[in-house]
């Protein structure tokens, strides 16, 4: 059976090669995806860091994690610190040579012309010059600091500000702006993952605060570990992983694989609907020759079996050939994701076994399930058939299909029904259970439209029909579609699927990004916002600055952190924690009080959200523990109840608190209030003043135009998702017209006898572009239906409205891709199939 599947195959290579593709390319996308996904997971955080201490022996640091009440671990959002306890019994262990201290703080050198080096993908820090010495970095030029106002600059930074021995260098630190000597120049080796700035002891320790770590050498690493119980003592290989200062890098290497998660699995359901439908199509090319095999005896039996065994051969030779080309395309997507910020660098894709595997058998089983259906199907033709000398028309579709294509629908309506019950925020229990209602909801509904194909079409051609039946044109298109009505909905489905993916997943970015921007424009009431590079911050020192600046009547820097809330336990450990000033932020933001009043909130207090009010069964009054980012543990008395309609600031507490418990103590903006006499433009225009020289590179700008900039922001990342659906979408649209292809190849002998009845070739193939106009309409619609229900849904959730974001041109331009791929699938191989002569082609 093996051997006449092979023959069968070999018989057909045109078709057979189409089939192979579209097989290929989806197994190659599921597996690219997936060696992308586990790229990250397998490297984590060590990958990406700038740090090996090979010079010293062992590396002391605390835990950078904590236990739950569950019994799980969280890694606190920033490093621990070191007491003095912990250092003298670290210097007083046995064996122990010397201990050099780390402590690490954000540091810019400011160029020449003005621009701070280092950006939200290469940050810049400093260190003392003993961290240099541990991780082996050697002096190109000039020496090490010695002095107070010394500093060397590792070799990316004085290649980027143009600086050397014995400049001048200004430096913008969290607390200002200081002026530094540059004493030396240093390489080191991982000087692509970020910029570092070496100081005096001293310097850094002002600077820096409590060490995060202990950099050891010691003749016995045994005795260390006894002397510091509770601490970790990292030595060999894992040194590398033990200093961490980039946490977007970090969280990149550490499992920011969800998003393309999400793409393999949209992958893995276009393939297995774009391969059923182009095995539909193929087989239903067959019926004829199916026939013949039972006019001549062939049990129906073995005919399944050896259509089972070609899709087997199929799925295996385009599992195989899209499983290579999978590995090649994920090393081509690591390097631009790389270049783009949005993997680790350090990532690397490797042969995973899971990846492959899951792509090779995506594609095998895709191709089974989808030839199973059409194997049933194509041999309960009657053998006699075979010998008429016109296409048999194809039988109607049964009643099962209707009866399984309306179960999928109900399930998905049943699951759009109850997000809509159990309704928003996403960030709670039931917002997450609704969520993942609507995403399960949407493969329901594409499986329902797939298997309910054939009766959207009778339904479109219901109202259409009449009208088309009045010239000739329309006519044969109407009759085509109904007497074949399995091929057409088999045409339909990449189509529909094109449409709908895409328009989801613009419309689930867009979605995202207008319902932010709607709660952030409704919460800042400032007239300025002070703003630094992205994802780079404000100097706290410069809020101080711009309070003072004459015209100003309030100004409140906002730093954003996260905290641990375990106590007591529920589904949410951690949580969003902003900090403010409490004298003037009610001035620049606003939070709808639901219980309490900001009046109250201050030293000791802290606001918190009613979603996390509601979760941890917190009052007015209470006195509430946390833990801090680094870990130490805090209490503080609850003031204020507030609304948060998405999730997204879940605890509001006092800058002084906040601020010594975070290793990189940024704003992410100042707002500023103007005084009632205060001329703007004169104000703003004396506030960036002092920005120039307390915080280069900070910039003012009023209300209107900072929302117009964070909203530009927003839409910058949207080409991500433009080429996901150009990927996906493309890939469907090649597969439409493929399938196109196959079936307008397939009705040869139908063209020829309209010929020999007379018609036109102009008029066949008008009557083909109105075929093809009603089915790509009905898979236009099909598909926006199916992203307008599950995206309102979405839309629901996020606000609590319903509501449908838009998505303006883009949307149109996948609609007009449609049709356009539905044109060039049918009129291009219309045109070949009636090159051949009428006689010759009804042989």
């Amino acid at each position: 059976m093996i051997t006449l599947a092979w023959r069968s195959l070999a018989g057909r290579k045109t078709a057979i090669l189409a089939a192979l593709l579209s097989v290929a390319t989806g197994a190659a996308l599921v597996t690219a995806t997936l060696l992308i996904a586990h790229a990250q997971d397998r490297q984590g955080p060590a990958s990406v860091t700038s740090w090996r201490f090979t010079a010293v022996d062992a590396v002391v640091k605390p835990p950078p994690s904590v236990r739950l009440t569950s019994g799980l671990t969280l890694d606190l959002p920033a490093p621990p610190r070191l007491t003095e306890r912990q250092i003298d019994a670290v210097r007083d262990a046995p064996g122990v040579t010397s201990a050099a201290l780390e402590t690490p703080f954000p540091a810019y050198l400011v160029a020449r012309d003005g621009t701070v080096v280092g950006d939200a993908f290469t940050r810049s820090w400093g260190h003392p010059w003993s961290t240099a010495v541990a991780d082996g970095a050697a002096l190109t030029d000039g020496h090490a600091p010695r002095r107070a106002g010394d500093v060397v600059i590792d070799g990316s930074v004085a290649a980027a500000a143009g600086a050397g021995v014995g400049d001048e260098v200004r430096i913008r630190l969290a607390n200002g702006t200081e002026t530094y000597t540059v004493s030396g120049v240093a390489r080191r080796a991982g000087e692509q993952f970020e910029h570092a700035l070496f100081f005096a002891p001293d310097t850094a320790a002002r600077l820096g605060g409590a060490p995060v770590l202990a950099l050891v050498s010691t003749t016995d690493v045994a005795a260390l570990r006894d002397a510091v119980p509770g601490l970790l003592v990292v030595t060999g290989a894992a040194r590398a992983g033990s200093l961490q200062l980039d946490l977007r890098q970090a969280e990149l290497a550490g499992g920011s694989s969800g998003f393309l998660t999400v793409i393999a699995s949209l992958a893995l359901t276009l393939a297995v609907f774009v391969i059923s439908s182009t095995l539909t199509v193929s087989i239903g090319r067959r019926r004829r020759e199916l026939a013949m095999l039972r006019v001549v005896g062939t049990r129906p039996r073995l005919i399944r079996r050896m259509i089972v065994w070609e899709a087997v051969l199929i799925g295996a030779l385009g599992g195989v050939a899209g499983t290579v080309a999978g590995v090649a395309l994920a090393e081509l997507a690591r390097r631009f994701f790389v270049g783009q910020g949005l993997m680790a660098r350090g990532s690397a894709v490797g042969a995973e076994p899971v990846a492959l595997l899951a792509g090779f058998g995506a594609a095998v089983l895709s191709a089974l399930v989808a030839a199973w259906l059409p194997a049933r199907r194509a041999t309960r033709v009657a053998p006699l058939d075979a010998l008429r000398e016109s296409e048999v028309p194809a039988r109607q579709p049964g009643r099962a299909r209707a009866v399984s294509g309306g179960v999928l629908a109900a399930a998905a309506l049943a699951c759009l029904a109850g997000a809509f019950a159990l309704g928003g925020p996403v960030p709670t229990l039931g917002g997450t259970i609704a969520m993942l209602l609507v995403v399960t909801a949407f493969p329901l509904l594409a499986g329902a439209a797939a298997l309910l194909g054939p009766h959207l079409l009778r339904g479109a051609l219901a109202p259409a029909g009449p009208l088309l039946r009045r010239w000739s044109g329309g006519f044969l298109a109407d009759r085509a579609i109904r007497s074949d009505l399995r091929r057409a909905a088999g045409v339909s489905v990449p189509l529909t699927l094109l449409v709908a993916v895409g328009s989801v997943l613009l419309l689930q970015d867009g979605a995202n990004a207008q319902a932010r921007f709607r709660v952030y424009a409704e919460q800042v009431t400032a007239d300025a916002v002070v703003a630094g590079g992205v994802q780079l911050g404000v100097p706290l020192s410069a809020a101080g600055a711009v309070a003072r600046t004459l015209g100003v009547a309030a100004a409140s820097a906002s730093v954003s952190a996260r905290l641990v809330i375990d106590d007591p336990p529920t589904s949410r450990s951690n949580g969003t924690v902003i900090g403010v000033d409490p004298a003037g932020f009610r001035a620049v933001l606003s939070y709808e009080v639901v219980s309490g009043s900001w009046a109250e909130f201050g030293a000791g207090g802290i606001g918190v959200s009613h979603l996390v009010a509601e979760d941890k069964g917190w009052r007015i009054g209470d006195r509430v523990r946390f833990l801090y980012p680094d870990g130490t543990p805090g209490t503080a008395v609850v003031r204020t109840t507030y609304r948060d309609p998405m999730g997204v600031s879940d605890l509001i507490m006092p800058l002084p608190a906040l601020v010594p418990h975070l290793l990189e103590p940024f704003a992410t903006a100042v707002y500023v209030t103007f005084a009632p006499e205060a001329g703007h433009a004169a104000t703003l225009a004396a506030i960036n003043e002092q920005l120039a020289v307390v915080a280069p590179g900070v910039h003012a700008t009023d209300r209107d135009a900072h929302l117009a900039q964070v909203a530009a922001q927003a839409g910058e990342d949207e080409w991500i998702i433009l080429m996901v659906v150009a990927i996906l979408g493309g890939y469907a649209g090649a597969s439409a017209v493929n399938v196109l292809i196959g079936s307008t190849l397939s009705r040869r002998r139908e063209f020829a006898l309209l010929r020999l009845a007379g018609a036109r070739r102009s008029r066949i193939a008008g009557a083909l572009m109105v075929e093809c106009l009603l089915v790509a309409t009905t898979a236009v619609v099909t598909g926006a239906v199916i992203a307008a229900a599950t995206m309102t849904a979405y839309g629901y959730l996020l606000t609590g409205t319903i509501w449908l974001p838009v998505t303006g041109a883009t949307f149109f331009v996948i609609v007009a891709c449609a049709y356009l791929a539905a044109a060039i699938g049918t009129l291009a191989p219309a045109h070949t199939a009636m090159k051949v002569a009428a006689l010759e082609a009804v042989r």
